[in-house]
């Protein structure tokens, strides 16, 4: 199992083909399939990487946000909230987010506002989400988190892929 960004990254060119195959291969496999399978190897890979030791999302990822998480930002920054908006928050014509990396809460590895985080940031890598084979971010993630990297790379095996 590779638990560094590190490790991954010589690897991503050469995954690159092999994932547009696999996108293909999955669509003659159920989604409640897939959806179980990832969400049973999630449990298992996220228990052997620790996040402290890589935060790779907290240094690539620009977090959604909803309007009341930005006041907890704002306040947690000792900023007003406008301030706070105009300095750190963007709007890419759907969704809100923090528009720093890495995180201006990152130290280190850790989250310095770890109980206060966004649902964003909670959530991730979000590979508990139903109908994970038609999510963009789950092939996004895939080079940024090690998680994602060894549960899609594990699907591949259980499902006998073979290209």
């Amino acid at each position: 199992m590779l638990t560094t960004p590190t490790q991954i990254a010589p690897l991503l060119a050469a995954k690159t083909i092999d994932n547009i195959f696999f996108k293909k291969f999955l669509r003659g496999v159920s989604s409640k399939e897939v959806d179980e399978r990832i969400h049973r190897l999630s449990e298992t890979v996220s228990a052997q990487i620790d996040c402290l030791a890589c935060a790779n999302c907290c240094k690539k990822l620009e977090p959604g946000l909803e309007a009341s998480e930005i006041e907890t930002l704002a306040t947690l920054k000792q900023q007003e909230i406008d301030a706070f908006k105009q300095q750190y928050v963007a709007y890419d014509g759907e969704a809100l987010y923090l528009q720093t990396k890495p995180c201006m809460f990152l130290d280190d590895c850790a989250c310095t506002i770890y109980e206060n985080r966004p649902a964003a940031c909670a959530g991730y890598p979000h590979l508990n989400q139903p109908d994970m084979k038609f999510r963009r971010t789950l092939w996004e993630n895939y080079s940024i988190c090690p998680i994602v990297f060894n549960v899609l790379e594990q699907l591949k095996e259980e499902l006998g892929f073979k290209r």
